[in-house]
This record gives C-alpha cells, sequence and structure tokens, in this order.
C-alpha cells in the first residue's frame, strides 16, 4: 500500500494554552443543527448530521474576497447554499441522495408571493378534509409496525393521498416537507445513539389525531411565515456524485461543506422513514446500494462489500494505512471491514479533492468541517489527514483547527480544514 509525504496540516494557534483548552472543551451546540431549528427555513427539518449556519457564516466572514460561487459537494439539508443565497453568493450543489437534493432545492427556492397563502389554505382544506381520501399502502419498511401504531399510520397514509393530490408543484412540494416533520414527529422512533431506537411501551391509546392535524397546520403556518425572505441568489443542485463533478462549464471560487464523518454512521439511517414515505426508497436493497455509493456510509448488507473492496488512488497518508492495520489487528470479528471501511472513506475523500483541484478556479479556496474518531482505541485523525490529501492533490497552505468539542466522552473533535489553489 502506498503513502504519502508527512503531515502538513498545522492546528491553529490560540492567543494562550488556557483558551486553546477552554476552546476545545466546548461543544457548542451554536455550531451544530440545533442552532438552525429556530432560523426560517433553516429549521424546516431536522438532520444530526447537519452543521450549523453560524458555520458557514464564519467561514464566509473570514474569506479575503466575497466567493462569485461557491460549491457544496456535500449539500445535506442545503444549509450553505441557503446562507450563500440570503447573501446574494451564487452557489451549485451536489448530494448522492435524491431526497437530499430534493428537499435542498425545495428550501432554496424562489417563491412566488402567492405561495404562503396557498400552502395555509390545502394544508387547513386537507386536514379538514382527511376522511375523504383513500389512504395509500404502506411504504416497504421493515417492522413498520415499530415505527408507528395504525392510528399514525392510517392518518400518515390519508394524508399522503390529499396532499399528493395537489396540482401546485410548489405547495405539493411544502406540504411533503411538512409531512415529513409530522411523520417523525409522531413515531416511535428516536436517533439519539448510533442505532435506532424505539419506544415499545408507547401506546397506541397516546396517538391523538386531533392534535396531530392541528400540529400539521402549524407546521405550515409557520413554514408559510418564513416565505416572506426569499433567496437572493441563483441556486443550482445536483443529485450526482461529489467524487466525479460535472463538466458542464460551472466555475466556482470556493468549497464550503461538511463531507459524512469517517464513523461508519449511515445518513440513510436517519433519512429512511422520510425516503420510504416519499418513494425514494422502496427497498433494503435500495437503501444499501445507496449508502455504499456514499462517502462514509456502509451499514447493513452494505458492509459485506468492504471485504472486496479496493483502493481506486495512492493517495491515502501512510499514517492512515497504519492505522488501519491497527484497527485491522483488534479483537472483534469486524475489525477486518473496519479498517477496509477506513481506507476506503479516504480513498473516497482524495477522488474528491482531485476533482475539485480540477474544476476550482485558481486562487480560489476550500474549507472543510469535518470530525476525526476513534475505532478499537485506535484514533484516526482524519483532520491531519485531509490536510495532507489536499496537498497531495495540488492545493497549498493546507491548515486545520478546532472547531468544538463532540457530544461525546472520547476525545473527538470537530475540525475546519482550509486550503487554496495556488
Amino acid at each position: 500500500m502506498m503513502g504519502t509525504r508527512q503531515s502538513i496540516g498545522q492546528i491553529s494557534m490560540f492567543d494562550t494554552a488556557s483558551d486553546f483548552i477552554e476552546n476545545t472543551a466546548r461543544q457548542n451546540a451554536h455550531l451544530t443543527y440545533k442552532y438552525n431549528t429556530s432560523m426560517g427555513r433553516h429549521g424546516w427539518l431536522r438532520l444530526t448530521p447537519a452543521y450549523s449556519v453560524r458555520m458557514v457564516e464564519s467561514v464566509l466572514s473570514e474569506l479575503k474576497y466575497k466567493p462569485n460561487c461557491v460549491l457544496e459537494p456535500f449539500s445535506g439539508t442545503g444549509t450553505t447554499e441557503l446562507v450563500c443565497a440570503d447573501r446574494g453568493i451564487m452557489s451549485v450543489a451536489y448530494d448522492i441522495n435524491p431526497f437530499l437534493a430534493w428537499f435542498a432545492g425545495v428550501k432554496t427556492r424562489v417563491y412566488d408571493i402567492s405561495i404562503p397563502y396557498a400552502l395555509r389554505s390545502k394544508a387547513t382544506e386537507i386536514v379538514n378534509s382527511l376522511n375523504e381520501f383513500a389512504p395509500v399502502p404502506y411504504p416497504p419498511i421493515a417492522h413498520i409496525e415499530r415505527w408507528w401504531g395504525q392510528g399514525q399510520l392510517s392518518f400518515l397514509s390519508k394524508l399522503k393521498t390529499g396532499i399528493w393530490s395537489v396540482r401546485n408543484a410548489d405547495v405539493r412540494d411544502l406540504l411533503k416537507v411538512a409531512f415529513c416533520r409530522i411523520l417523525i414527529s409522531i413515531s416511535n422512533a428516536a436517533f439519539d445513539h448510533v442505532s435506532t431506537s424505539f419506544n415499545d411501551d408507547k401506546s397506541e391509546a397516546v396517538f391523538d389525531e386531533a392534535a396531530t392535524k392541528q400540529r400539521f397546520i402549524e407546521i405550515c403556518f409557520s413554514m408559510a411565515e418564513t416565505l416572506q425572505v426569499q433567496p437572493s441568489a441563483a441556486v443550482r443542485i445536483y443529485n450526482a456524485d461529489s467524487t466525479a463533478l460535472k463538466e458542464d462549464g460551472i466555475r466556482f471560487d470556493t468549497v464550503i461543506t461538511s463531507p459524512p464523518y469517517p464513523n461508519r454512521i449511515s445518513y440513510i439511517r436517519e433519512l429512511r422513514p422520510y425516503m420510504y414515505w416519499l418513494d425514494y426508497l422502496s427497498s433494503a436493497d435500495e437503501a444499501s446500494d445507496l449508502d455504499w455509493a456514499t462517502i462514509g456510509g456502509t451499514w447493513g448488507t452494505a458492509t459485506s462489500r468492504l471485504s472486496s473492496w479496493k483502493a481506486k488512488t495512492e493517495a491515502i497518508p501512510s499514517y492512515i494505512l497504519e492505522t488501519a492495520d491497527r484497527i485491522a489487528e483488534a479483537d472483534n470479528k469486524s475489525a477486518g471491514l473496519m479498517a477496509n471501511y477506513v481506507l476506503k472513506y479516504f480513498d473516497d475523500m482524495a477522488l474528491h479533492f482531485q476533482t475539485v483541484f480540477r474544476h476550482i478556479a485558481s486562487g480560489g479556496t476550500v474549507h472543510y468541517i469535518v470530525g476525526n474518531s476513534n475505532f478499537y482505541g485506535n484514533t484516526v485523525p482524519s483532520e491531519r489527514a485531509y490536510a495532507d490529501m489536499l496537498h497531495s492533490a495540488g492545493f497549498v497552505d493546507a491548515q486545520y483547527r478546532v472547531v468544538r468539542k463532540r457530544n461525546c466522552n472520547k476525545a473527538l473533535y470537530e475540525y475546519l480544514i482550509s486550503a487554496k489553489k495556488p
């Protein structure tokens, strides 16, 4: 296996050692998705791995130039694009997940002045006529009865019929977002751990349909209020792979993004109920295929493919190769697969850095927010590897600094890694 030169990344200095300790000890919730919940359109739909509006604003404020076009290659919920659009900065975004590409498009869309009223009107009309809609078949989610009781399922299936019957595409899309909000709020699922957990004690008797109808209307009315502020710059979003950017003449001079972390947590896990109900998934195999294609996501049956995986680049740093060897030697039946997972993650990111370098304008800068990880007591230094691989791809002045301590007991942190194309 081929390695690279020694690390060039450096942690940015704080004024004093105590400043560094104080900064890194903070979990800084305002730099996570939690801050976004009260920020207009940014609060439309929760996604735990999403990063904060404040993070994007901070990066933009530190730039010594105003970007002509920002690339967000791991779009997620569209945070970067919407912040840029609100500042009058054009952006282009990629996400390999079709649901996320759709959602970011809805979130950053410019709407006619009639749409807020139409959204409120249709939401009220559908809820008041709910029993007139024929229920659709339930989505093929394994053990769906653990997610929702019969009352909740009946409610959601009729609500879906009502929403899908709306002719105005803008209103229909907004109602679909509200549908996602309500379906997860009445589910028995929790996403506060790597594995989805369920409240098995939740009784069917606790489902209050009248209260749920009212909550759906409130969500729609709240979303309508956020439509009063319209984006002021163009956003183009592609459902595509960020390791092979499109050759369509798009030129960008800045990258601001937060890729998946090398922690083997699947984004499909949290998105799965939305994707099944909105018809973006119809089987577990489709979910596994998408997980395999996503950087950092190999959950479920996709994991078995790691045993035969081969690297496509020679850009993985030597210390990552050594770390993977130590992971493989751990006393765990999955140790070998996890070692290959780490290597695949950084191999995929190397491909991404290479395609970004080819497309970004000279003098442009890239900014990645990512966390380190730990497997069987072996720390994977993502920040150092990112800096080194960016340098290998052709970038200069690669450096990193701690952004916050993550919400766990281990020494895991979030970093901002930046570099420049000469």
